[in-house]
């Protein structure tokens, strides 16, 4: 009997990672912004108030005691500065049926990797931030169940109520084992005018004024059922943002790609307060 040779093919399709749009576009650079252009560190102030006392309608300080005011400065200072790179020879570019395109390559690393690592550096930020000033709900430090989700969901706008912060302005993110425990909580009702879904920002829906963005357990340091903040709270600056390709490097016959981005996210301490943080121990 004759021998039967079978032929293979290598297709062009790319088995493409899954990779997720930016879930903090929304929260960062809405209530201020820091220019760092030509500086490593900036300073930005703040100016103090004074207290209303009853006005007297004789003798002197009819207005009551004079205070100087007085103001203050928080310094931020740049501290993320990432770099990636790769190398695509010629051969392998030529031969792997344009699988290994350089400038899809790049816009790859950029989607899969720095965007996501930029989304958990902010979220992990904002939640050391809550956690070193004390920001927590009463029920923080015990697990989170189906029996107290809501209860302790609700804690959140208990404390930026207190706080003088319009819910409108809130968002929460929350993995989906957490999101899981609210919604089979006996006691849990929608507190919105009407579900939605956006697929852009992740938003499942308003509880209580509040938006919701779902994200993956590695987006939010370990232990962590609620983050809430107002959109207005989080300066996120990008001082560099570059990625390039170079055909004519010295030694290499083919295509090197290069990154780098340094940014940083910044709490501005009268701000900082709209930042509550649901933890189990």
């Amino acid at each position: 009997m004759g021998a039967v040779y079978y032929s293979s093919k290598t297709l062009s399709t790319i088995d493409e990672q899954y990779a997720l749009k930016s879930k903090t576009k929304g929260i960062i650079n809405n209530g201020f912004t820091l220019d760092f252009t030509g500086n490593g560190t900036v300073q930005i102030q703040n100016v103090e108030t004074v207290d209303e006392v009853d006005y007297v309608p004789t003798g002197f300080n009819r207005f009551g005691s004079l205070v100087e005011l007085g103001n203050g400065l928080q310094e931020f200072t740049m501290s993320q500065d990432k770099a990636w790179t790769f190398s695509i020879d010629r051969k392998s570019a030529d031969d792997t049926q344009n699988a290994l395109d350089a400038k899809k390559a790049v816009a790859r690393q950029v989607r899969v990797v720095s965007i996501p690592n930029t989304d958990k550096y902010i979220l992990a930020t904002v939640q050391a931030y809550a956690v070193t000033n004390s920001q927590e709900t009463t029920g923080s430090g015990t697990a989170l169940s189906t029996s107290n989700a809501y209860q302790r969901f609700l804690q959140l706008g208990e404390y930026l109520t207190d706080n003088e912060i319009e819910n409108e302005d809130v968002v929460v993110y929350m993995p989906r084992t957490k999101l899981n425990l609210l919604r089979r909580d006996s006691e849990f009702k929608f507190n919105s005018d009407k579900a939605y879904e956006d697929a852009k920002v992740g938003t499942v829906v308003p509880i209580d004024g509040m938006r919701i963005v779902v994200v993956p357990t590695s987006y939010l340091p370990a232990n962590t059922n609620f983050l809430a903040l107002s959109v207005n709270v989080v300066a996120a600056p990008m001082k560099t943002n570059m990625t390039r390709t170079l055909t004519d490097v010295q030694g290499i016959d083919g295509t090197v790609a290069e990154g780098r981005r340094r940014y940083d996210a910044f709490i501005a301490s009268n701000r900082g307060k709209a930042i509550v943080v649901d933890m189990n121990a």
